[in-house]
């Protein structure tokens, strides 16, 4: 005795598909996972006849949205159309189109050149700096101080494939 099979439609993803015959109303459709009840069984019958049957439900829900799609392409870009051609209608001349972003970018501000930039005499009476480079300025515990990098750290910059460029 060969198994009954019925050929269901799921609510959620519309898809035709097989499901062997029990006693519970209930299924679950193999591609969205949605637990459902049975609706309406389209067909009944062997294996090999549900198969054929749902591939061609399939084809033919699969060709009437593709119908449906182009309909409604074809629909919007008519009025798209009869948009641009009623605009041209109002617009005799054209436009300068601004950019976006002008409203938010202040003027560019113009800097007066200056002709000849006269280095200032240095007087050689002035007081020279005191330059002692033995003694350090601040005066640091070397607690406070930063440590060292720590060989993670290097091992990560070595393989920086920008090393070669810097």
């Amino acid at each position: 005795m060969s198994q009954e099979i019925r050929v269901l439609q799921c609510i959620q993803c519309k898809m035709y598909q097989v499901d062997i015959v029990k006693k519970a109303n209930k299924w679950q459709c193999k591609i969205c996972r949605q637990k459902q009840n049975m609706l309406k069984e389209f067909f009944r019958g062997s294996g090999p006849e549900c198969r054929v049957k749902v591939q061609q439900l399939n084809l033919e829900r699969g060709v009437q949205e593709e119908k449906l799609e182009e309909d409604l392409f074809l629909t919007a870009q008519e009025q798209l159309d009869q948009k641009e051609n009623s605009l041209e209608k109002q617009k005799s001349t054209p436009q300068r189109k601004t950019n976006k972003w002008a409203d938010y970018v202040d003027e560019p501000i113009e800097i007066p050149q200056k002709t000849a930039v006269v280095p200032p005499k240095i007087d050689e009476k002035q007081e020279e700096l005191p330059m002692n480079f033995n003694r350090s300025r601040n005066k640091v515990s070397r607690s406070n101080k930063r440590l060292a990098e720590s060989p993670q750290t290097v091992n990560k910059k070595s393989c920086s494939k920008w090393n070669d460029f810097l």
